[in-house]
């Protein structure tokens, strides 16, 4: 998409912030750093990040392949044994699976700045509504009738009154179980979104965003000293997952406009943040959860995550443009929403005639398909009609105000 840029720097480009996070596109080349980065930066042809789409492929598949092989606890009341015995050569890897969220929060940071740049508040909102929330209450639809149908013996499922609390995505702040465990993650992008909307109400330049990058990161430090007497501050600033979304951003900065040393400086405060909050909560798991995961192994993962995103960022990466990542990449988010409920619905009521690996793969084929349908049945078909029907009331909003005036 060609985009010209009015003179005063803005940019026009109505169709980025509807799409799927796994179809953004490149918004800007880098412009020089001795140059200055909010005056300079200007659209320009750029190819697709099919860079980003292949680590969310990978991201989400390792989080499917942690909570299916991966867990001791989880895993063993689904299995009916410990999964260290069932695949003792994969659990030393997929075990540390589940740092595909870290992966997902930092590409997150960078997709979200894109996408949000040069949006208004209503129109960042407006896309991120839709791309969220179809999918998402057709997957708490979904996992309110496996609690149902095909229940979890070793654990109580949400009541009826927290199931449909599950479907505001508030659930974390409502103290109501999650229908699915992995909704955690999204209540802490939903927490993004909205402390971002505060960025993007006064608009979107080099300097308010990294303003605002070092505000963040530096808030989510000092309220651990607070003894948690402001809850809320905590909920909208936690160590690990602030440290995640600035590096993100900090990425798409110098991918926008070139790395120059204040970006390097916040992209290593970051990593810094991350990295003592990673180890402590790795520790923490040892030590009270038991699971049996070194704590550098984890740090030296989630590093290689920050390397790699900072490579896309680098324009390193610019020769991965095969396509099918792409179309494989828009089946992520339903992948992710579907997998765990479902995917141990299934490994319960198969394992018993089929045995461990052939559980394995005909559950992990069969949470693909369930992707694949509710991407092209569900979440596209919503997406094109509540777009539709949002734009129609909004032109309508706007004759009955200019009717008013007159």
């Amino acid at each position: 998409m060609t985009v010209t840029a009015p003179a005063n720097g803005a940019q026009c480009k109505p169709n980025e912030a509807d799409m799927p996070q796994t179809e953004v596109l490149a918004s800007n080349q880098p412009t020089s750093a001795a140059t200055t980065p909010e005056l300079s930066a200007r659209p320009a042809p750029a190819p697709r990040l099919h860079a980003l789409d292949a680590l969310r492929i990978v991201a989400a598949m390792a989080v499917l392949a942690f909570h299916f092989t991966g867990v001791d606890a989880a895993t063993k009341a689904n299995w009916g044994v410990n999964p260290k015995e069932l695949f003792p050569w994969l659990f030393p890897v997929t075990s540390y699976g589940s740092y595909g969220v870290q992966l997902f929060f930092l590409i997150s940071g960078f997709v979200i700045c894109l996408s949000a740049w040069d949006r208004t508040p209503g129109q960042f909102a407006r896309a991120r509504f839709l791309r969220l929330f179809p999918a998402y209450w057709f997957s708490a639809v979904a996992a309110f009738v496996v609690w149902r149908v095909l229940p979890d013996g070793s654990r109580t499922g949400p009541s009826i009154s927290e199931s449909l609390t599950n479907l505001t995505m508030l659930q974390v702040p409502l103290s109501a179980q999650h229908l699915v465990g992995a909704y955690w993650t999204l209540w802490a992008e939903l927490t993004f979104y909205l402390i971002f909307l505060l960025v993007i109400w006064k608009g979107l330049d080099y300097h308010r965003v990294s303003v605002f990058c070092w505000l963040w990161l530096l808030s989510s430090v000092l309220i651990q000293q607070d003894n948690n007497q402001v809850p809320l501050l905590g909920i909208f600033a936690q160590p690990l997952n602030t440290a995640l979304f600035v590096g993100g951003i900090a990425m798409y900065l110098i991918y926008r406009f070139g790395p120059d040393l204040k970006l390097w400086g916040l992209l290593a405060a970051s990593w810094l943040v991350m990295q003592s909050d990673l180890v402590q909560h790795a520790d923490t798991l040892r030590q009270d959860k038991g699971m049996d995961r070194q704590p550098y192994i984890a740090l030296t993962l989630v590093t290689v995550f920050y390397l790699l995103v900072l490579a896309v960022a680098l324009h390193k990466l610019d020769r991965i443009r095969w396509t099918g990542f792409a179309t494989l990449g828009a089946l992520v988010y339903p992948l992710y929403l579907l997998h765990e409920e479902l995917g141990w619905a299934l490994i319960r009521n198969l394992y018993g005639p089929l045995g461990a690996w052939p559980t394995l793969l005909v559950t992990t084929a069969a949470i693909l398909m369930a992707a694949w349908l509710l991407h092209r049945l569900v979440e596209r078909p919503s997406q094109r009609w509540l777009r539709a029907r949002l734009e129609r009331e909004a032109r309508e909003a706007s004759g009955r105000a200019e009717r008013t005036t007159v």
